[in-house]
């Protein structure tokens, strides 16, 4: 990981993240070294993320191989699952005001919530096209630039 970046104490982390872990990516790797298993650091998932976890592992590998994966994913508590009517708000917030998708509306909606970072895995060209017309009210990382 590079010595210039810190990732945040407290992450809501994006399917994009726990998909590289799984699917054996670069990425993959620094999952393994610095989210999973959590060591010094609080990490967030939210609902939509699991199912969103579910159904690309199920398209790329089938579906008794997202089911493993996902129960181990829950099983080996990595990461906190939050669903609340609070969440729903607060995603449905961003998704009014934004032209990104619900899943990452959802992991932005957690992040402020629970005052966290969001995670992603690699830039999204919408994610950051809403950025930079105007900036988020949470912190956010892109894996993909720690390994730079």
């Amino acid at each position: 990981m590079s010595k210039s970046r810190v990732l945040h104490d407290k992450l809501s982390i994006d399917s994009g993240v726990i998909l590289a872990y799984f699917l054996g990516e670069k990425l993959g790797e620094l999952v393994k070294l610095e989210i999973f298993p959590p060591k010094d650091r609080t990490i967030l998932c939210n609902r939509l993320c699991l199912s969103e976890l579910f159904y690309v592992l199920c398209r790329r590998k089938g579906q008794a191989f997202a089911r493993v994966s996902t129960e181990m994913f829950l099983k080996a508590q990595y990461a906190s699952v939050t669903a609340s009517d609070e969440l729903d708000i607060a995603a449905g917030a961003y998704k009014c005001e934004r032209a990104i998708s619900l899943a990452d509306c959802y992991v932005l909606g957690l992040a402020k919530l629970e005052r966290a970072a969001a995670l992603f895995a690699r830039r999204e060209r919408e994610l950051e096209k809403e950025i930079e017309k105007k900036p988020l009210d949470v912190q956010v990382h892109f894996l993909e630039d720690y390994l730079k």
